[in-house]
């Protein structure tokens, strides 16, 4: 979504710019170590992200599921399907009309989160966990809170 009339619009001061270049690094990085990882054990992050989305609640519409994990409904569509005929996912029957469709983690489903979870948490305690004080860790994820709830201020205006 692009700045509104009357937002802050102004560039980055070059300090301010450095600081943005290094988080991009990083978190590029992250991700590119992460997602090695877990090729080498044939897991997906989009699978961890919708396995971990569905985890969170008893059951969830497609559209809902997009939203919550940031991708668009057919990407997460197309993945659901493919979730569904590996058995980690299974379609939750309503009687509202066939253009809604929910679903909702399986047994199996959980088995495979907790595996992918395995694979992604060694990453994260090793690249992150273990060169972070308790305190710069505990910034960290109040950092990332506030960027998401900034995130879904935006999606409801």
């Amino acid at each position: 979504m692009c700045a509104t009339a009357g937002q802050d619009d102004r560039p980055l001061e070059e300090s301010e710019r450095e600081i943005w270049r290094t988080v991009v690094r990083g978190g590029w990085g992250l991700f590119a170590e992460i997602n090695a990882a877990m090729s080498e054990h044939g897991m997906s992050q989009v699978d961890l992200r919708i396995l971990e989305a569905l985890a969170d609640e008893r059951e969830r519409g497609i559209s809902e599921l997009a939203a919550a994990v940031h991708m668009t409904v057919s990407t997460v569509s197309r993945q659901i399907t493919r979730l569904i005929d590996e058995g980690s996912v299974g379609r939750v029957e309503r009687g509202t009309d066939g253009r809604h469709r929910f679903v909702r983690i399986t047994a199996h489903g959980r088995r495979v989160l907790d595996r992918h979870m395995a694979v992604r948490d060694t990453v994260i305690r090793q690249l992150v966990i273990d060169r972070l004080s308790a305190d710069e860790y505990q910034t960290f994820g109040e950092v990332f809170r506030k960027i998401d709830a900034g995130l879904s201020s935006r999606r409801t205006d």
